[in-house]
């Protein structure tokens, strides 16, 4: 029989060993850490955000032009073969841009994958032309807007969350597309919107994204030209809209940045015994 003078314990911690803070010491902690950063300071964190949220922006900007484009198509103010020379010329420019050095292999898979999705794209524009064609317009367009908005809300911003959903984003986007090619005049009309979705929605990110990285500057300007371009095309469509792209356009830019740099103050991070171990291991080099 075994003795019962020994207790049963695996692992035995004394209170000692933890020296937990309370919520309020670590708030006046962080609080003080805070008011240790300068205005200066502050103001180069405010504009660095501003100038980061230009892509919001730009997205943004992306999605009014493709409805201004879709309006001007369905009231006959553009004529389709002039958006696809358009669409030609800023697709071959993007692509000399984004490679700059282009040899004949490579040349011909991007002939074949256009030459493709040419194709493809004319052979099955009859049919999107007359998809929707039992459904009422006024529910083509609230879900196109509300895709779009969605679009919007999973759209690849740089952030690393699990709200950022690429393929789901660009899907979205493409289906509004579709529905809203269904309401054009001819299978051409759609074919042409189509081709305008594929290449706002698809690659005209990844340059952008190339762009960004090689210069900021640039990226900047572009989301000046983005602006400046939905304010020009949507005066001429409605005032009322384009105070509400501004009002939009100031809150996204200006004001969220601030509120978030202002609330930057208030953040609070506990850590303690409860944290997970990280191992670091020391390593010395060493020159022969």
């Amino acid at each position: 029989m075994v003795s019962s003078q020994y207790p049963k314990v695996f692992y035995d911690v004394s209170p000692d060993d933890f020296k937990i803070l309370d919520d309020d010491h670590v708030y006046k902690m962080n609080s003080t850490v805070q008011r240790t950063i300068s205005p200066s300071s502050y103001r180069q964190i405010y504009w660095s955000t501003v100038a980061e949220s230009g892509l919001i922006t730009q997205q943004v900007s992306l999605v009014i032009l493709f409805i201004i484009l879709f309006i001007h198509l369905d009231n006959g103010n553009l004529q389709p073969r002039t958006i696809l020379i358009v669409n030609a010329l800023i697709g071959i420019s993007g692509l000399f841009l984004y490679r700059r050095h282009i040899n004949l292999k490579l040349l011909q898979e991007n002939v074949k994958t256009l030459s493709i999705f040419l194709l493809f794209g004319s052979m099955v524009s009859p049919v999107l032309f007359t998809l929707t064609k039992t459904i009422s317009t006024d529910t083509i367009y609230a879900m196109s807007t509300l895709m779009m908005l969605t679009h919007l809300v999973f759209y690849d911003y740089g952030a690393e969350t699990e709200m950022v959903q690429k393929a789901l984003s660009f899907s979205i986007a493409l289906f509004s597309s579709v529905c809203l090619a269904s309401r054009l005049s001819t299978s051409f009309h759609t074919f042409c919107l189509v081709t305008s979705a594929v290449l706002v929605f698809a690659l005209w990110p990844e340059l952008r994204k190339y762009i960004k990285e090689s210069s900021f500057y640039i990226f900047s300007l572009l989301t000046i030209v983005h602006i400046v371009g939905c304010v020009v095309l949507l005066f001429h469509l409605s005032m009322t809209h384009t105070i509400f792209y501004l009002l939009a356009i100031l809150f996204l830019t200006f004001l969220c940045p601030l509120w978030l740099v202002a609330l930057q103050k208030y953040k609070i991070s506990i850590s303690g015994a409860w944290e997970e171990a990280v191992v670091t291991e020391a390593r010395k080099d060493k020159l022969d």
